[in-house]
């Protein structure tokens, strides 16, 4: 059973703006797989950062296995960008009905503050969140940013 047949058969890549961000692949879970604890209930992020996870990422879906796996290959994985300051990215839907994302690219500075920073943050380093349009997205962005600015940590740069 390949993953690009069954749980990840619906799937579409989020073209990074900045060089400094990653791209996102965004499964979208099938009914049946689907849970609360996904982004909007049924979307599952990856962030990518090299043509060669990329490469990596196609062949794990592609595999033939035995049973479902989650597609977590590169979940774990340290993040090789690093951020100075807080970067904070919009990526829009390349087609409709998939969300609108803010993906948060958080600094050493900030991560080493979290005990926790690998369940809480992909890749050690990022946090999103997921839109079903640009108003909340951009909503949520505004409240983002006056947090940080109260807590001496803002103002964020922010992409598109």
């Amino acid at each position: 059973m390949k993953l690009t047949d069954s749980l990840a058969a619906r799937r579409q890549v989020y073209a990074r703006s900045t060089a400094a961000m990653p791209d996102i692949v965004v499964i979208d879970i099938p009914a049946r797989y689907a849970s609360p604890s996904l982004s909007l209930g049924r979307f599952y992020p990856i962030m990518v950062e090299t043509e060669l996870e990329m490469i990596e990422l196609a062949h794990f879906l592609a595999l033939c296995r035995p049973d479902l796996v989650a597609p977590d290959l590169l979940d774990h994985r340290s993040s090789a960008l690093q951020a100075q300051p807080i970067l904070l990215s919009h990526y829009d839907p390349p087609e409709p009905g998939w969300p609108y994302i803010l993906l948060c690219q958080w600094p050493l500075s900030c991560t080493q503050l979290v005990q926790s920073s690998r369940a809480l943050l992909a890749r050690g380093a990022y946090t999103i969140e997921m839109f079903t349009t640009a108003f909340d997205r951009c909503k949520a962005t505004e409240v983002l940013q006056r947090s940080l600015c109260n807590h001496g940590l803002g103002p964020a740069l922010i992409t598109c």
